[in-house]
């Protein structure tokens, strides 16, 4: 056994926008540029794609930081939560609920707004495999 001091090696990290309180404070009384009225779950896919997310949308919610650390190491969406911020929000903020969180999963995967691609093959993988795992909670209750 080897007595000398363990080295802490963190698994990922996610680099941290730093934001004004009262910046963010003033953002969250307008709605996210993102969030249509009908649906506060869905993606607004007429939203145009120079518009910038406000600095509340760029930062990742304490709910959705206890989301992230909750699923074992290997299926973390940390690439999702440090490009998408706002979509990792909305997927978190609505997780205990299955079958919503499911098709939002399907949409996301088979995003090809403003006729791109859809999101990168990290974030993409990412999504896949956050479907994979649901299903199979699905699956065993």
């Amino acid at each position: 056994m080897s007595h000398e001091p363990f080295e802490f090696r963190p698994s990922g990290s996610i680099e941290f926008e730093k934001v004004e309180p009262e910046a963010v404070a003033r953002a969250m009384k307008e709605p996210p540029a993102d969030l249509p009225d009908a649906d506060h779950f869905s993606i607004n896919f007429g939203r145009a794609r120079n518009s910038k997310p406000t600095q509340a949308e760029r930062m990742l919610a304490g709910a959705t930081i206890d989301w992230l650390v909750a699923f074992p190491n290997d299926l973390r969406p940390k690439a999702l939560c440090e490009r998408f911020p706002h979509v990792a929000n909305r997927l978190a903020s609505d997780w205990q609920h299955r079958e919503r969180s499911m098709q939002q999963l399907q949409v996301l995967a088979a995003d090809t707004r403003w006729g791109s691609t859809g999101f990168p093959a990290q974030v993409l993988g990412e999504l896949q495999r956050l479907q994979q795992h649901l299903d199979a909670t699905v699956g065993a209750s």
